[in-house]
Order: structure tokens, then sequence, then C-alpha cells
């Protein structure tokens, strides 16, 4: 059995035997020291740190980077590098014994990392400056051989094209010209008859005065009196029959006329049914880019890189020509852009009136007209996008009043239609738009009562009415907006309802 306390003799004891031990062990150390030259004990150190080549030539980069070194970092501390090393030494004051000790290795090494570091970089840098050169000269080549191509495909598709078109006008032209040689030889035919047969009744006529005249003297007056009322009801019948055919034939022409305008408004349709989307922005850019349309929209370029034209597919989804100089009429072929989500042509010069096409984008999200000299009505058939979130048709000299159908557009978020010359009544309808949090009318020339409704616009954030020629006051939970509502045309304000 063990005695308390026998091992924490033991360790004490074994504990004394290490450190006399280690202090025999430096005091021979620091004899051996004191015998070397400090030369020889910074070497001693320097072997001691076991440096391998690849940490020599670190350490040759260092003294290079810190400019006491020309040589190769070739791993070696050959005479030179130890010169260097002297030198780098005596730069920071500290014994020039030309050998390493762990504070110059440390720092030495830093040095050479970085050197390392930023030599990779500099030939990174070159080889990705050469290569960039390289791509950039084979794309100018390839571009430049592309277009030509384009070029000459594009003048014998033109050529082609109005040869064809010239072939199809003249053989319009002569067409045309048969069948009006071949009415005109009808209607004249027509008369022919007509003269026939007036001349045919009046030798009967003749006849039957002749076999009178032989009865003159029996009944002269009742005669005279029947040959007078023959005559004024023979001249009458000629001149209804004449006006008859007068009246069928232009029906007939007006007719022949409608019924080929008809074709070719069907074949123009049909035409149009047939082409891709692509197809029907070419077919439209002239009408939408005007005189100085900022498009890029030409076969030579890929759709995808058309200006403002986003596409999924061979669908275009998004036709985003915000501020792009265009002038001339909103196309209506536009509305045959079926997966078509925003329709943006605002900031441009835009004319004439809002299609009513563009009622069966069925999947619009957002229309944006605002900021041209579009005029006309808003059409009613922007009602049936029932997926718009934004229509924004502010700044455009509009006309008529708000229709009633744009209480139909179940997700509409956003409805701005400022500074327009759009009167009339707000329409109450727009009290069912759930999801409104932006109703824009200011500065226009309605007029009446705010609809009651518009309070049951829980979403609304924000209202202006200001600058129009309302009347009456202001439904209590559309107070918190007075001051977008206030004042009207003429300094006029309206009063809270219930507190005139």
């Amino acid at each position: 059995m063990r005695r308390p306390g026998a091992g924490r003799r033991r360790l004490t004891y074994a504990a004394g035997v290490i450190t006399i031990v280690g202090v025999a062990a430096a005091m021979v150390f620091m004899s051996r020291n004191w015998t070397l030259s400090p030369e020889e004990r910074a070497a001693a150190q320097e072997a001691q740190l076991g440096l391998g080549a690849d940490v020599v030539a670190l350490v040759e980069l260092g003294l290079s980077a810190e400019g006491h070194y020309s040589g190769d970092a070739d791993g070696v501390l050959e005479p030179e590098a130890r010169q260097g090393l002297r030198g780098w030494q005596t730069d920071r004051g500290i014994d020039a014994t030309g050998y390493l000790d762990r504070t110059s290795l440390s720092e030495l090494l830093a040095a050479g990392r970085e050197a390392e570091r930023q030599a990779a970089e500099a030939r990174r840098l070159d080889e990705a400056e050469a290569e960039a050169q390289r791509l950039a000269e084979e794309y100018r080549i390839a571009q430049e051989e592309r277009l030509a191509e384009q070029a000459r495909l594009d003048a014998a598709r033109r050529e082609e094209e109005e040869r064809l078109a010239e072939e199809a006008r003249q053989a319009e032209e002569e067409r045309l010209a048969e069948e009006a040689r071949r009415e005109m030889e009808r209607i004249a035919e027509q008369a022919r008859l007509a003269e026939e047969a007036r001349r045919a009744e009046q030798e009967r006529l003749a006849e039957e005065a002749r076999r009178a005249e032989q009865e003159r003297l029996a009944e002269e007056a009742r005669r005279a009196e029947q040959e007078r009322l023959a005559e004024e009801a023979r001249q009458a019948e000629q001149d209804r029959l004449a006006e008859e055919a007068r009246r069928a034939a232009a029906e007939q022409v007006a007719e022949r006329e409608q019924r080929q305008a008809e074709r070719m408004d069907a074949a123009r349709r049909r035409t149009e049914e047939r082409l891709t989307d692509a197809q029907l922005l070419l077919a439209a850019r002239n009408d939408l880019a005007g005189t100085g349309g900022d498009l890029n929209w030409r076969l030579a370029l890929n759709p995808r890189s058309w200006t403002g034209v986003r596409s999924r597919g061979e669908s275009v989804v998004e036709l985003d020509l915000d501020e792009r100089n265009l002038g001339g009429a909103i196309p209506t072929r536009l509305a045959r852009l079926t997966e078509l989500e925003l329709l943006n042509l605002g900031g441009n010069r835009l004319s004439g009136a809002i299609p009513a096409e563009l009622g069966s984008l069925s999947k619009l999200r957002g229309l944006f007209l605002e900021d041209n000299e579009i005029t006309g009505r808003i059409p009613a058939e922007l009602g049936a996008l029932s997926g718009l979130e934004d229509l924004h048709l502010y700044n455009n000299p509009l006309t008529g009043t708000i229709p009633p159908e744009l209480g139909n557009l179940a997700s509409l978020k956003r409805l701005r239609l400022s500074r327009t010359q759009i009167a009339g009544r707000i329409p109450p309808e727009l009290g069912q738009l759930r999801h409104l949090e932006l109703l824009a009318l200011s500065g226009n020339q309605l007029s009446g009562q705010i609809p009651a409704e518009l309070a049951s616009l829980t979403n609304l954030k924000r209202l202006t009415l200001r600058d129009n020629r309302l009347s009456g006051c202001i439904p209590k939970p559309l107070m918190r907006f007075e001051s977008g509502i206030n004042p009207q045309l003429g300094g006029v304000y309206l009063p809270e309802c219930g507190r005139q």
C-alpha cells in the first residue's frame, strides 16, 4: 500500500533533475558560443533553420525586390547573394553577418512571396491582354465578313421583292383593266337593249296612234286625252327605267370594289398571321421608328440583341422602347405579339390614336405610353386586359372620357392619366380595382363629384385629383389624400363630406 504524498515527491524529484540537466546544457552551449566569432554564430543559427532550395529562392527574390541582389533566384546563397544580404542587414541597422536568422528570414520570405505574386500577376495580365486582342481581332474580321455577306443577301432579297412586287402590280392592273372593260361592255349592252325596247315601244304607240287617228272623228277628245296621259306615263317609265339601270350599275361597281378591298384585307391578315414575332417587329419598324427612331432592328442582328426586345424562345415578351425618339403611329401589328407582357413606348413622339387591338394582349402586365403626342379616346377594349398591373397614359393630348370598362382590370395596381384632356365624370367602376395602389388623374377636365366607391380602395397609397373641375365634397376615407385632391381649377377647395 502506497504512502500518502509519495507520487508528488517523485514528480518533484523528476522536475528537479530535468531543471539541472537543462541548466547544464545551456551552460555547455553558452561556453561553445563564447568560443565562436559572431559570423560563425550567425552561420550556425542559419544552419539550424534547415533552409531548402525553394525557401532560399524566395529569399533571393526578396533581396531582388529590396534592390540588394540582381542575380538569379537559383536557391543557392552564393557570394553575390551573401553580399546583398549584408547590404540589406546594414540598411536595417542589424549585424551585417551575411547570414539569416528567423526575423530576417521571415521579412525576406514575405518580400519574396510578394515579388513572386506581382510577377505572376503581371504575367497573367500580359497573357490576358494578348488573348483579348486576339479574340477582338478575330471577332472584328468575322463581323466584317458576316456583315458583307448579309449586305449582299439583303440586296439580292430586295431586288427579288421589288421584281415580284412589280409583277404583282402589273398583273393586278391588267386584271382590273380587263374587269372594267367587261363591265363597260355589259353596261353598253344593257343600254342598247333599253334603247331598242324604247324604240319598239315608240313604234307600237305610233301604230296605236294611227289606229286612233282613224277613229279620231268619232272620239277625238277622248283619244287626245288618252294620248297625253299615255305620253306622260311613257316618259315617266323611261325615266324610271333609266334611273334604275344607273343605280344598279353603280351598286354593282361599288359592291365589286368592296369585295376586292375585303379580299385584299383578308389576304393581308392571313399573311401577318403566318409571321413570327421577329418578322412582325420588322414589318412594324418603319411605322414605329419614324424618320429618326433609335432602333437597330434588322436581319443582320440576332433578334435577342435588338433594341428594347426581350424574348422567350421565339416569342417576344417585353418591348421596352422608352425615350428612343420614335415617331409615327402605334402599329396595330403589335397586337399580334400574343405573349407580350410589357409594352413601353413612353417618352417618344408617337401620335395618332391608341389601337383598340391592344386589348387582345391577354398576357400584358404593363402598358406605358406616357409623354407622347397620342390623341383620341382611351379604347374601352383595354378593359379586357385582366392581368394588367400598370397603365400609364399621362402627358398625352387625349380626349373623351375615362372608359368605365377600366373597372374590369382586376390586377391593376397603378393607373396614371394625369395631364391629358379627358373630361366627364370619374367612373364609379374604378372602385372595383381592389389592388389599386396609385390613381393619378390630376390636370384634366374632369367634373362632377368624387365617386363614393373610391373609398373602398383599401390598398390605395396615392390619389391625385388636383386641377380638375370636380365639385361636391371629399369622402371621409379619402381625406388622407386631401393634399393630392385640392385645389381644383379656379382655386376651389373641396370640403370633407358631412362638414360643409
